[in-house]
Formats: structure tokens, C-alpha cells, sequence
């Protein structure tokens, strides 16, 4: 586990000291400074949300969340990043504008693709935009917290006891429902393969009362955290 963002940095990003100094910078500079600490400073964890391959860089909450931008034809644009000062979304950055946002939830600032301002506070464009991106970058952070079985496992009294390879499924498993919305999950023949810290396989997902096969890579760290879940949907089966 890497060491703490805060130290590392002496917290003047995220806790927000040095304020004069960041009001005087232009907000790209500040997202970049973001970029370079987290990525020297803090875990990352990938996850499928939405289809898509999602990276978080976490300190207890996420810091940065790094969502790909695909066309029609399923060609990569760049990035969308959302990034978080003590848990509240402070702003987004993407190919074609950015965002900023006070920590009370309001957006201060939207700049285009070339940083000139996009549109007035207060008009219908702004509104809308404001409420997308917080609901998104909501959505986005609920999906890195702990799983409920995660959390299970590190309560005191808890009744569940496993170790070894029970242990890395029952995490991925716990991940694999809170990231699907299963209702259930089973497997047809033989369960997922367990190897060290990793699981992976195909299984089939209870969802609004229609079964899906997916394929699943699931790896624990050494933090009994899934900091990897990615699955894809595999063809409908007939009978089930």
C-alpha cells in the first residue's frame, strides 16, 4: 500500500491549505498537481461501471476517477476525470470543457476546450450541466466504496470467517454484486478459479428477473480490498 496522499503532499491540495496561492492559480494547474500526487501517492483501483473500465485513485475516498470516452464506433476520445477534495466533488475535466465546483455542491466555473468561459452562471445550460455532473460524479464515487461484504469482514463481531481462497471469493463475489446490481449470482459448472489474490471466470447474473452470463477478473490486495473487478456480458444462453 502506497503511503498516505496527505503526507505526501503536505495536504495543501485536498485539505485546502494554501488557498491564496490555489485562488491565484488557473484551475488546469491545480488538476495537474492533482494528477502528479496521485498518481506518486495513492492506490488505484479499476472497476467495470457502466460498461466501461473506470480507474480510481483512493485515499479512504476516491481523489481522481478516470472514466474513458468512447465513440460510436468504439474508438477512444480521451478521458473524462472527476476529482474530489475531502470527499466533495471539486471538479471535472474533459476533452471538451471544464468544470469547477464550490463545497457546497455549486458550479463556479466552466471553461471550454480552450479555456475561455462557456456559459453564465445561472442560465439553463449551466443548470443542467451542474446537476449531470454531480449526479454522475456521485454515481462514479458510490461505486468505490467498500462492498457490503467488505465491510462484513472487518466488523468485529462478525459471523463470517474465511481465509485462503474462500477468502479472495467471497471479496470478489461481494464486489461482483455490488457492481452489477445482481439479485444472485451461480455458476454453471465448476466455481470461478481462485490463484493467489485473484479470481476469475464466468458466471451468470440474476438482473431484473433475466439471466446474464458474464466473464469476471477479480484481484484482492493485500488490504482485503478489490482494488480490480472488471467483467464483461457474454451472449444470453437459451433455458435459463
Amino acid at each position: 500500500m502506497k503511503k498516505p496522499y496527505f503526507s505526501l503532499l503536505a495536504g495543501m491540495l485536498l485539505l485546502g491549505c494554501g488557498a491564496a496561492s490555489a485562488a491565484n492559480s488557473p484551475l488546469q494547474q491545480q488538476l495537474a498537481e492533482m494528477d502528479k500526487g496521485a498518481s506518486s501517492a495513492l492506490d488505484s483501483f479499476v472497476y467495470t461501471i457502466d460498461g466501461l473500465d473506470v480507474t480510481a485513485w483512493m485515499d479512504g475516498n476516491p481523489v481522481i476517477i478516470k472514466v474513458p470516452i468512447f465513440n460510436e464506433h468504439h474508438e477512444w476520445q480521451g478521458d473524462s476525470r472527476y476529482y474530489f477534495k475531502q470527499g466533495k466533488l471539486f471538479a471535472v475535466a474533459m476533452p471538451y470543457g471544464s468544470y469547477q465546483f464550490d463545497n457546497k455542491g455549486a458550479m463556479i466555473l466552466w471553461l471550454n476546450e480552450e479555456g475561455k468561459s462557456e456559459e453564465l452562471p445561472g442560465s439553463a445550460a449551466w443548470n443542467q450541466r451542474q446537476e449531470w455532473l454531480k449526479n454522475r460524479a456521485g454515481k462514479l464515487a458510490l461505486a468505490f466504496l467498500p462492498s457490503r461484504y467488505e465491510l462484513e469482514l472487518k466488523r468485529p463481531n462478525t459471523e463470517v470467517h474465511v481465509q485462503g481462497e474462500e477468502k479472495i471469493a467471497y471479496l470478489c463475489r461481494g464486489r461482483l454484486y455490488a457492481l452489477t446490481g445482481a439479485e444472485k449470482i451461480i455458476s454453471d459448472t465448476l466455481a470461478p478459479k481462485v490463484q493467489g489474490d485473484s479470481q476469475s471466470g464466468k458466471v451468470q447474473i440474476l438482473v431484473n428477473k433475466q439471466w446474464q452470463p458474464i466473464q469476471f477478473s477479480c484481484h484482492v490486495d493485500g488490504a482485503n480490498r478489490v482494488n480490480h473487478l472488471t467483467y464483461r456480458l457474454l451472449p444470453a444462453e437459451s433455458g435459463k
